[in-house]
């Protein structure tokens, strides 16, 4: 049977794909994905031997390029290089983030700012200045926000996270009202808990400051034991997104749960989501990692 609707870029080959944070994890899993389905794909991130390390693994047309998702002044250079080079994007991907573990009485107003420099204004950054280029071509193309199923689940062990994926999806879902008429999609898509290196990148505020390595440590062992998706199932959902233009994409079990209680009961959700304390999930996290092996192997978002 025949799908009646199709994104607006379906089915198109040797798309232009600029995808950020593409140095490994989600973003690495999306560009092979996207360069083996033959799209031309630009592979951006601050840092380039991350970048080009997974051109090395792309099966097809992709590029290294260094961006800085935080600074304006760099989207515009990498873009005039694309255009020159390759034409005007097809589909952005904003995928780069970071992570922020503490309470929000424990984090500063310098940690907020970090955060949502990369997290919210890297998605605003690439959205205005690629998205502007995009809807003056008059070409019909397709707008990707990797936001996060803690978009929907507010809680005391990462607020400020949860906050900027808050953003980054009503962002998503603000762009594509407007562009719609444009012929531009706009997909939020949202994983849950992905066996990347999002927990050994993150920045964590602890209980005790001595042992925030360790603790690093166990988050990430944790994340990888007990993770439902894989940075591969991520890229599929975002295959899926733009190929039916669909507004927001839940990947796996966890982020799907949350999103139902979130919409039938969010008291309910505010309920269970008070329950974990930075101290929980410290012991939480120690008792998981004395049960996984120390050989195991992670995938950095």
């Amino acid at each position: 049977m025949r799908i009646p609707f199709i994104g607006p870029v379906a089915r198109q080959r040797g798309r232009i794909v600029l995808v950020t944070g593409a140095g490994s994890g989600i973003g690495r899993a999306i560009c092979l994905r996207q360069a083996a389905a033959g799209d031309i794909v630009i592979a951006t991130d601050v840092d380039l031997a991350a970048a080009e390390e997974t051109v090395r693994l792309a099966q097809g047309s992709c590029h290294a390029l260094t961006l800085d998702v935080r600074e304006p002044e760099h989207w515009q250079r990498v873009l005039d290089e694309v255009v020159i080079r390759f034409g005007v994007p097809t589909v952005l991907i904003n995928n780069a983030g970071i992570a922020l573990g503490g309470a929000f009485m424990d984090q500063s107003i310098g940690d907020w700012e970090k955060i949502m420099s990369i997290n919210v204004y890297g998605v605003i950054h690439g959205c205005k200045i690629v998205g502007a280029k995009m809807v003056e071509s008059g070409r019909p193309g397709h707008i990707v926000v990797i936001a996060s199923g803690a978009a929907w689940t507010p809680n005391r062990v990462a607020p400020s996270y949860s906050t900027s994926k808050a953003a980054a999806l009503m962002i998503a879902e603000s762009l594509r009202t407007e562009l719609a008429p444009k012929n531009i999609g706009v997909s939020a898509v949202c994983p849950g808990v992905t066996r990347t290196h999002l927990a050994t990148n993150a920045m964590l505020i602890t209980t005790d400051a001595a042992a925030t390595e360790q603790v690093r440590s166990q988050f990430a062992e944790a994340q990888s034991r007990y993770s439902f998706a894989t940075p591969d199932m991520v890229a599929g959902a975002v295959q899926l997104a733009i190929r039916f233009n669909l507004a927001i994409v839940p990947v796996n079990f966890d982020a799907s749960l949350a999103w139902i209680v979130h919409r039938l009961s969010p008291g309910l959700m505010r309920l269970i989501c008070s329950i974990p304390t930075m101290s929980r999930a410290e012991s939480a996290a120690r008792v998981a990692a004395e049960r996984v092996p120390t050989s195991v192997a992670f995938h950095r978002d």
